[in-house]
C-alpha cells in the first residue's frame, strides 16, 4: 500500500518529509523487528532510548518513520527518507495503522474483549471452552496462552501490542476461526495495542487497586478500562454489546460513566438490577451451584435456569454467569451452554485444587496478587468452611509497593495462619518486601511467619496444613518460573507442592 492511500484511510497522519508514491508492506513499534518496506513508529520511550531505536530501525534498512510533534527535534530523524507525522496518541494510530496494513482482520471475526483488573484470564477462558464444547471454530488470546483451535501458543504480554495482534488475528482468519476470546489489559487499552479492531463485545469485570505503577491514579486506571467502550462504539459490527458487572468495586462508576457518555451500543448489566443476575449460589469441594435470572426482553418475566459447574469458589460462580450472559448474547444455545459448563477445564493457575494423595485436605494454588483477589479467593475457601484455612503469599517486586500491607490485613482477617514469602522480589530486597508487608498486621498479631525462600515457605504451610484444611498458595498461579534479582528461574508452585505433600505422606 502506498503512502498516499495510508493518508486517506487515516487522515490523523500527515506527511512531512518524503515522496507519498512510496510502497509500505507493514508498521512496527519494535525496531528489531522493522524491514525496508515497514514504518517503524517510535515507541514511547526516554529520548536516549529513542535516539537507540532510531539508529537500529536505520541499520535495517527502514526509510520510513512514523512520530508525533514532540519527537521532530530527535537526532538521527532526517537521516529517514520518508517522515510521518501523527496526532498524539501516537499508540492509537499505530493500531488503526496495524489493522489498515494487515486487511483488517478483526472485521472477519467475532472478537470478544474482556477488561477488569481481576477474571479476565479465567473469563475468556471459560468462554472459550464453551464455544468449543458447542463446536465452535474458536481462539484465545490472554495471559497464560495464546491458542488457535487446537494449537496453543506462548504469551508474552496480557495483550500482545498491536502489530503482533493483527498479524496474530490475521493467521485466525486463515485458518477458520469464528470468535476470539480476548484478554484486554489496562496498558493495552491506553496504548492502543487494540485501537482500530472491530469488536463485537466489550466486558467489564471489576476495577480494584493494581498497576499503580504504571497509571498512578486510580482515575486514569479507570479511563483506561473505559476505553474497550470507545472501541465497542466506535465498532461497525452488526448486533455488538457490552456487558458491565454492576454489583462490583467501580461497577456503578462504569454505568453511570456509560450513560453519561451516551453510547448507542448496547450495554446489559450483570447484577440485582441487570438483565442478568444470580442467586441460591452452593459451594464445595466438589462444585458449584446457583440459579441463573435473565430477564425477558419485552415480556414481563424473568427466565431462570439452575446452574452448576465443577469449577470452585465464588468468583468462579460470578465468572461461569458472566460467560453464560455473553454466551446467551453472542446467541448460543442456551441449554447447551448450561450443559457445557458442568466441565469446564480448571483455569491454569486459578483456583488451582492441588489434592493430598488421600484427598484428606488440599492445596489451591491461585494468581491473586492483588487485595481484591487474595480478599476473593481467601473468603471462597472459607465459604467451604475447611477445619482450618492457611494463607501463603508475598508481594512482586518493583511493583505498586502500597498494596503490600492491605493484603496482610486481608490475609489476617480471613486466614487461621498466615506464611509471609518471596514472590518475585526482582530487583528489591525480598526480606524488606517482606517487612512491608507484616507492617498491615495488626498490633500484637501472631499467626504468622515469614520465610523468604518460597520452596521452604510451602515445605513448612504443608506441614502445617491439618485434615479436612486448606492451603492457599498466592501470587503466582500459572507462572513457571522466579525471578529474584535479574535471575529468572524455574519455580511452579503446583509443583512444589505436590513434592511435599508426597514427602509428607511417606514420613
Amino acid at each position: 500500500m502506498k503512502v498516499t492511500e495510508i493518508l486517506k484511510k487515516i487522515p490523523e497522519i500527515k506527511l512531512i518529509k518524503g515522496d507519498g508514491s512510496k510502497d509500505i508492506g507493514y508498521v512496527w513499534a519494535d525496531s528489531r523487528k522493522v524491514s525496508t518496506q515497514d514504518i517503524f513508529v517510535l515507541p514511547q520511550d526516554n529520548q536516549e532510548a529513542l535516539t537507540s531505536y532510531l539508529q537500529m530501525a536505520k541499520e535495517k534498512g527502514c526509510q520510513v518513520i512514523l512520530v508525533s510533534k514532540r519527537h521532530l527535534k530527535l537526532e538521527g530523524l532526517n537521516s529517514f527518507e520518508t517522515i510521518l507525522e501523527a496526532e498524539e496518541p501516537l499508540g492509537d494510530i499505530h493500531g488503526k495503522l496495524a489493522s489498515l496494513l494487515s486487511g483488517y482482520p478483526s472485521k472477519k471475526l467475532k472478537i470478544v474483549g474482556i477488561t477488569g483488573t481481576n477474571g479476565k484470564t479465567s473469563l475468556t477462558f471459560i468462554l472459550f471452552h464453551i464455544a468449543r464444547k458447542l463446536g465452535k471454530k474458536a481462539a484465545l488470546i490472554g495471559t497464560v496462552q495464546i491458542q488457535i483451535l487446537d494449537q496453543i501458543l506462548e504469551s508474552g504480554y496480557t495483550t500482545p501490542d498491536a502489530s503482533s495482534l493483527n498479524l496474530l488475528l490475521k493467521q485466525m482468519v486463515e485458518e477458520g476461526v469464528e470468535y476470539v476470546f480476548m484478554e484486554m489489559s489496562s496498558h493495552g487499552l491506553k496504548l492502543g495495542r487494540v485501537a482500530g479492531l472491530e469488536i463485537t463485545c466489550a466486558g467489564f469485570t471489576n476495577l480494584t487497586q493494581d498497576h499503580l505503577d504504571f497509571h498512578e491514579t486510580m482515575e486514569d486506571y479507570f479511563e483506561s478500562k473505559y476505553k474497550i467502550f470507545q472501541l465497542l462504539e466506535a465498532s461497525t459490527v452488526k448486533n455488538k454489546f457490552g456487558l458491565v458487572a454492576g454489583d462490583v468495586s467501580y461497577g456503578d462508576k462504569m454505568i453511570q460513566k456509560i450513560r453519561d457518555s451516551k453510547l448507542k451500543s448496547p450495554i446489559y448489566i450483570l447484577g440485582k438490577s441487570g438483565e442478568f443476575h444470580y442467586s441460591n449460589t452452593k459451594l464445595s469441594l466438589l462444585g458449584s451451584e446457583y440459579r441463573f435470572h435473565k430477564k425477558e426482553k419485552n415480556l414481563p418475566f424473568i427466565e431462570v435456569r439452575s446452574v452448576r459447574t465443577n469449577l470452585l469458589g465464588n468468583f468462579n460462580v460470578f465468572n461461569t454467569a458472566f460467560a453464560l450472559s455473553i454466551a446467551y448474547e453472542l446467541g448460543f444455545p442456551w441449554e447447551e451452554v448450561v450443559a457445557a459448563l458442568e466441565s469446564i477445564p480448571t483455569v491454569p493457575g486459578r483456583f488451582h485444587v492441588v489434592p493430598y494423595p488421600d484427598r484428606s485436605r488440599i492445596a489451591v494454588v491461585d494468581y491473586a496478587h492483588t487485595p481484591d483477589a487474595l480478599e476473593n479467593i481467601l473468603k471462597s475457601c472459607v465459604e467451604i468452611r475447611p477445619k482450618q484455612l492457611i494463607c501463603l503469599f508475598g508481594c512482586g517486586g518493583d511493583r505498586d509497593r502500597t498494596k503490600r500491607p492491605q493484603m496482610a490485613k486481608i490475609a489476617e482477617t480471613h486466614a487461621d495462619f498466615v506464611i509471609l514469602t518471596s514472590d518475585n522480589p526482582r530487583t528489591e530486597n525480598p526480606d524488606l518486601i517482606l517487612d512491608e508487608i507484616e507492617a498491615g498486621f495488626s498490633r500484637g498479631f501472631k499467626r504468622y511467619e515469614k520465610i523468604t525462600d518460597r520452596r521452604i515457605a510451602i515445605k513448612r504451610a504443608v506441614s502445617l496444613l491439618e485434615k479436612e484444611g486448606i492451603l492457599v498458595v498466592a501470587g503466582k498461579g500459572h507462572e513457571t518460573y522466579q525471578i529474584i534479582g535479574k535471575e529468572k528461574t524455574k519455580f511452579v508452585d503446583f509443583e512444589e507442592i505436590e513434592k511435599a505433600f508426597i514427602q509428607l505422606n511417606t514420613e
